[in-house]
């Protein structure tokens, strides 16, 4: 029901070896987050620097950075996995379906390596998308 698309413009930590977390959607109470998963469409990476080769991409919420997609390689340098989603509904680690009864935003941190910051970057593209249903409005 929703996508949202971060891109290297967005990466703007400068301090080196140090994520950066990106607001994708608010949810309200009531809302059920049933599904999420990503879409590398462009590798991120430093043109200039092939040894910048670790950037991570986990999908979460406030108080937990990886609830919906674990730390996965997004880095064209590195192992790059070009989808992901989130925990099968069989593995201990799911979360999903998660209702909320509070306010929450669910976001996408980036995490950068040691020497290196994420406002090198130049060029990459993720797409994530999120199914919520809103409980609220039925």
């Amino acid at each position: 029901t929703h996508k949202a698309v971060v891109d290297h413009t967005d990466l703007t930590q400068a301090s080196d070896n140090t994520a950066q977390t990106i607001d994708l959607l608010n949810l309200a109470a009531g809302d059920v987050v049933t599904s999420v998963a990503y879409k590398l469409a462009t590798a991120f990476e430093d043109a200039s620097d092939t040894a910048f080769n670790v950037t991570t991409l986990a999908v979460g919420e406030d108080g937990d950075v990886d609830e919906f997609v674990d730390e996965t390689e997004v880095n064209k340098n590195g192992t790059e996995v070009l989808y992901s989603a989130g925990f099968a509904y069989t593995d201990a680690a799911c979360t999903l379906p998660k209702a909320y009864t509070a306010a929450s935003k669910v976001n996408a941190t980036f995490m950068s390596m040691a020497a290196k910051s994420l406002s090198d970057i130049d060029a990459g593209e993720a797409h994530v998308y999120l199914s919520v249903v809103k409980l609220s409005d039925l």
